[in-house]
């Protein structure tokens, strides 16, 4: 039952679940850089296009390409992740309510997200 489990998942998404995944994550890349603003903020608006257009290209493309891209996923949300964590242990409290942010959910985000991001760059 294992081995048949891991076969389907290691087969990854289905063509068409790909193909609309990775078109809408461009589409909202490509919006996401036609309406920065501006100003300063602009750098926060290109770099959340980026993740969309890396998420786009995974989706899009095959073999070495994909793996490039999907570590550049995994690559920014474990930099995300520690960035948070690391300005929490700074900056913020231990423990708050399960919304705002503390040193605890900075160690859960780093936990169910920046760690699978280090361990698909690693396989």
């Amino acid at each position: 039952m294992y081995r048949a489990g891991e076969e389907i998942i290691n087969k990854g998404l289905s063509p068409f679940t790909r193909i609309l995944f990775g078109f809408v994550s461009g589409m909202f890349g490509l919006v996401m850089i036609i309406s920065a603003p501006p100003t300063d903020m602009a750098i926060r608006v290109y770099v959340f296009a980026g993740a969309c257009l890396s998420i786009s290209f995974a989706c899009m493309f095959t073999g070495r390409v994909r793996q490039f891209f999907g570590s550049l996923i995994g690559l920014g949300l474990f930099s995300a992740s520690m960035w948070y964590l690391l300005t929490q242990l700074l900056h913020g409290p231990l423990l708050s309510k399960r919304s705002e942010q503390s040193v605890l959910n900075a160690v859960l985000f780093l936990v169910f997200f920046g760690v699978p991001g280090v361990s698909y760059i690693q396989g």
